[in-house]
């Protein structure tokens, strides 16, 4: 089975802060204690640092090939320091807010991408610091009845 939109535009987005070296991207989703861990959709248990991304829909044009999309970064850092979870929401701001007629990799071509919204999250059971920032990506997306 072809991967589909999303898959291709979050895997794409992963691939890029991985390069930033935000964090380390595996396909397995599996990752050593002392790496950041990109993972998509789910936010595991392990490791203690986590870049989570997740899609979901804000708008199609119904005619033209346009849609914006929307990726909520959620970011966690174990310890009881909130500083370095701040410092790594910041570091994926600098590599997506702005960004600008990119094709990721998997294809997806990003018209624009800017952050939209953000706040912490707190401490989780574990005392693991979150943050959640949501980013709006305007894609091209033909299908078949938008040219």
């Amino acid at each position: 089975m072809t991967a589909g939109f999303e898959t291709n535009l979050l895997t794409g987005i992963a691939h890029l802060l991985a390069d930033a070296n935000l964090g380390t991207w595996r396909d397995t989703g599996i990752y050593a204690a002392t790496e950041t861990g990109i993972i998509l959709d789910t936010v595991p248990a392990t490791p203690d640092r986590v870049i989570t991304l997740t899609d979901y829909v804000v708008s199609d044009d119904p005619t033209l090939s346009d849609s914006i999309i929307g990726v909520q970064v959620r970011t966690r850092w174990g310890g009881a320091d909130p500083r370095p979870v701040k410092d790594l929401d910041g570091g994926i701001f600098n590599a997506l807010h702005g960004l600008e007629g990119v094709t990721l990799t998997g294809g997806v071509r990003v018209v624009s991408c800017f952050r939209r919204s953000g706040t912490s999250m707190g401490q989780d059971i574990s005392n693991r610091w979150g943050r959640s920032s949501n980013f709006y990506a305007t894609v091209h997306r033909p299908s078949t009845n938008r040219t």
